[in-house]
């Protein structure tokens, strides 16, 4: 969430600074509309609109196994040694900032929601057409504005005939070009993403190029430029419109003077520049929405037993279908590898072979934990600490067992154990016991398969956590 909000930060504050620098004083009012609204919407979709990288690993059929026993090493498997005790890590600054957010933004839609139920109250109270807009007179109106075909105006604004004029024309500019759409869009983006500021300029903006675009067209049409500025300064004494509406004093009196008297430039320069925001922007969305160039963690996710080997209880069946749902999240940040993706029994020298050539970042032994005793509960994660992986497979385990222990209580362990695969591959490895099969609070969780995914998502974030780990 985090790194979402720093990418569309910096992105729309890139992309602000293009059309500041280069397209805001040129008259190519039609194109900033599109380059504002793209360029607001692009840039808060380009951190989860990844444009993919090509990663080749071989596939399971690409792997040829080879016999190598010799090199394996047998030993009787061990109970462990207890390392360290892993408390649940308090998570309640993460979730009074997701509250405070939540908090906010429903403010924020209670808002949007009430202002357009208020707008669309007052439009059931239209009663005439004028120049194609549909009238709705409020006595004490400060300003005229519109919403789509909608004409909000005090009556006694139509009689001053001058002001009258330059208002209908201007507010029907503002209908055939539907600006309220884009007013509606801003607004919902301002609710949701009110955290960042460069929403906020956004919506300065394009409501400032709405009125560039009407001021333009009515000038076009053959009214007075000096009558025309009269009215805007004249506007410019009343309060703003309502929200939601295009209002013709909307309070950018200075620029709207200057861009009025401004010339136009040449065909070929509104062209370069144009091609030039339109360039710069593609590569500041290409590198927002462009995957992170951190190497992809390569993972091994053996689900321990199968076939003729039950483990405990039931533990086989649990494993692989953890496994499976795992496997679903493999992606470019991630790569999972199965040992085995059904129920079919490895021996432990076939398991240490495959994993040695396909040589990953990380080997996870998935298991289920069974005790005599039936309140014996929670996680644990063993790691063999006598070879030259034994801090990273330590560390690694601890990101692991912190993550599971959301899912089950708050009891997790690191223990050192001389296991076979543990002992036989040349990667970082554990075993990672997700809970007690033989703890009927566990087991319900084990066998739950909506727990299941839960559990397989939480490994997948503690997967991500790794990776950061590792090139940190």
């Amino acid at each position: 969430m985090f790194n979402y909000i720093i990418y569309t930060i910096v992105s729309l504050g890139c992309s602000f600074l293009v059309y500041r620098l280069i397209l805001k004083n040129q008259k190519t009012f039609q194109f900033n509309r599109l380059f504002l609204l793209s360029s607001l919407v692009l840039c808060l979709l380009a951190p989860i609109m990844e444009i993919g990288v090509f990663n080749a690993l071989p596939s399971l059929t690409e792997i040829k196994f080879q016999s190598n026993e010799g090199a394996l090493i047998s030993e009787p498997i061990l109970r462990g040694t207890p390392i360290e005790t892993i408390q649940k890590v308090d998570h309640t600054s993460e979730h009074l900032s997701i509250s405070l957010y939540l908090f906010i933004t429903f403010i924020f839609l209670t808002r949007y929601g009430l202002n357009l139920f208020r707008i669309l109250k007052l439009t059931r109270k239209s009663s005439e057409y004028i120049e194609g807009l549909k009238l709705v007179k409020i006595e004490e109106l400060q300003t005229a504005s519109s919403f789509f075909n909608y004409l909000f105006i005090d009556p006694k604004h139509l009689m001053e005939t001058s002001y009258a004029k330059s208002v209908l024309q201007h507010e029907v500019i503002h209908s055939k070009h539907w600006h309220s759409l884009d007013i509606l869009l801003v607004e919902l983006l301002n609710c949701v993403f009110w955290f960042n500021p460069f929403v906020w300029l956004y919506k300065r903006q394009i409501r400032e190029n709405h009125e560039f675009i009407a001021d333009e067209q009515v000038i076009k049409s053959g009214m007075d430029i000096s009558e025309y500025s009269n009215s805007i300064i004249y506007s410019g004494n009343t309060l703003a419109a309502m929200p939601f509406t295009s209002g013709f004093n909307f309070n950018h009196i200075k620029n709207r003077l200057i861009m009025l008297q401004q010339s136009r430039s040449s065909v070929l320069k509104r062209s370069l520049k144009s091609l030039l925001a339109f360039t710069l922007f593609a590569a500041i969305f290409t590198l927002s929405s462009f995957k992170d160039s951190k190497p992809q963690l390569v993972v091994v996710i053996d689900a321990g037993h199968g076939g003729k080997d039950s483990g405990n209880l039931i533990e086989k069946d649990v494993v692989l279908q953890i496994s499976n749902k795992l496997a679903r999240y493999s992606d470019h940040k991630i790569k999972i590898v199965e040992t085995r993706s059904a129920d079919e029994f490895l021996s432990l020298s076939e398991r240490v072979n495959f994993i040695n050539q396909l040589h990953p970042d990380l080997v996870i032994s998935l298991h289920c934990n069974a005790s005599q005793n039936t309140d014996a509960n929670g996680v644990e994660a063993f790691y063999y600490d006598k070879n030259e992986h034994r801090q990273t497979s330590h560390d690694y385990s601890r990101i692991l067992v912190e993550n599971q222990l959301d899912q089950f209580n708050d009891r997790g362990e690191l223990k050192a154990a001389g296991f076979y695969i543990l002992k036989n591959v040349d990667v970082p490895a554990l075993v990672l016991e997700l809970g007690f099969i033989s703890n009927a609070k566990d087991k319900a969780i084990l066998t739950n398969d909506n727990h299941q995914e839960t559990i397989a998502k939480s490994l997948h974030e503690s997967l991500l956590k790794i990776r950061e780990f590792k090139n940190n």
